[in-house]
């Protein structure tokens, strides 16, 4: 029987083992935990009592002391950029092409080639979100923004830091599994964002505004929906599994915000890819589940 992928727009997904199970909004899934409104944030469940979020944050507190002579080597290597390539040695900050998890990813093909995702606005609806884009831009020339003209020019990449610093990972060794499942999430979101993009093809801002300069050159594909979207809120998504009671992940939801946002400030998203990216991480993070379940394992052990 085929599945009516339209449901995800309002429920979600829960991966469990080789399948999924759906979970209406509102109701709870194996473990108890209610699941957010698709519509609304990302619910966090407080774990403050009884060993959650705090004695999480006590013992890598201990740990990480021990971890501190290695922070120099590990600051440079968690700095490795997330680009097209993915073929350099991990000791770079980067890992070698994850094939077996694509290779898993192509055979559940079916659960995300067509995720029900809203369609992108007609154009009058895009020639308004412009007149926003004009006032961001306006708005990034002024000092108050400059420290965000730093970030968007160091996110042109995608690069780790703003995911690791939410969690207190960012200076401090000990977190290579980590690093290596948000690498594997954005590899992955790359190759199937562009399949959506591709799909819409849907012209950049500065295309259905030609008054329009951009902040950054347009990347040369489409826009529809945002990837930098797509894999910061996935990486924030799959981490929200890996380790639900950490205190840090609203933090990392804000971050993931802010990078997708940047992407508007700079001229080369609407508002509309951002929300899109969004999206479709939500409904792309089961799969993720399936295909990265083993690293997300070991990813979790550093923190446990």
């Amino acid at each position: 029987m085929e599945f009516d992928r339209t449901v995800l727009r309002k429920e979600w997904l829960l991966a469990t083992g080789n399948t999924f199970r759906l979970i209406k909004s509102g109701g709870s899934d194996a473990a108890g935990d209610t699941l957010p409104d698709p519509e609304g944030p990302p619910l966090f469940l407080d774990f403050t009592a009884g060993g959650g979020a705090s004695s999480v944050a006590n013992r890598n507190r201990n740990r990480n002391r021990n971890r501190n002579r290695n922070r120099n080597r590990n600051r440079n290597r968690n700095r490795g950029a997330i680009g097209a390539d993915f073929d350099a040695p991990a000791a770079g900050g980067d890992i070698l092409t994850p094939w077996r998890e694509i290779e898993l990813l192509h055979d559940l093909r079916p659960a995300w080639v067509d995720l029900p995702l809203a369609l992108p606005p007609p154009p009058a609806m895009l020639r308004r979100e412009c007149l926003d884009l004009f006032d961001k831009l306006r708005l990034l020339e002024t000092p108050e923004e400059a420290g965000r003209k730093e970030e968007i020019l160091r996110q042109r990449e995608l690069e780790l830091s703003d995911y690791l610093r939410p969690l207190s990972a960012d200076e401090l060794g000990g977190f290579e599994e980590t690093i290596t499942l948000f690498l594997m999430i954005a590899r992955i979101c790359e190759e199937v964002g562009l399949r959506y993009k591709a799909h819409y093809n849907l012209a950049r801002p500065s295309v259905i505004e030609p008054r329009l300069r951009t902040f950054i050159p347009n990347p040369p594909y489409s826009a529809f929906p945002s990837n930098h979207a797509f894999q910061s809120y996935a990486i924030a998504y799959v981490f929200s599994r890996v380790l639900p009671e950490h205190s840090g992940i609203a933090a990392l939801f804000r971050s993931a915000r802010r990078v997708a946002e940047n992407r508007e400030w700079a001229g080369i998203h609407y508002a509309a890819d951002t929300k899109a990216g969004r999206e479709l991480a939500r409904m792309f993070t089961p799969v993720l589940e399936i295909v990265l379940q083993e690293q997300m394992l070991r990813a979790q052990s550093e923190w446990i």
